[in-house]
């Protein structure tokens, strides 16, 4: 059964997903990272941006060494440059906190 919200609270969530969709649509993905970045904002699934981006041809090094998924969660877990990699790392964190507190 869904869980029943206030009309104030639904529509601070339809603005609040509004504007995650603008950012995402408006994002301008500029360098290797950046297209990871913009990737996993639509797919929710590093895995995914990865085979992505490997399936057009990017590649991380010179060498052209593919896109693997360390690489990946390296950039995710960087240092933020922009709003849109905030949220991502945050919620990236959040979503993988189990696994990383197991000693």
């Amino acid at each position: 059964m869904a869980k029943l919200i206030t009309l104030k609270r639904a529509a601070e969530e339809i603005k609040r997903l509004q504007e995650y969709i603008s950012l995402v649509e408006s994002y301008e993905a500029d360098t290797i990272d950046m297209l990871l970045i913009k990737e996993y904002a639509k797919t929710n699934s590093l895995k995914e941006a990865v085979s992505i981006l490997n399936t057009r041809g990017y590649t991380h090094t010179i060498d052209g060494e593919p896109i693997d998924q360390q690489y990946a969660v390296s950039v995710i877990k960087g240092k933020t440059t922009d709003e849109l990699h905030k949220i991502l790392k945050s919620g990236y964190l959040l979503k993988t906190r189990k696994n990383r507190n197991r000693g």
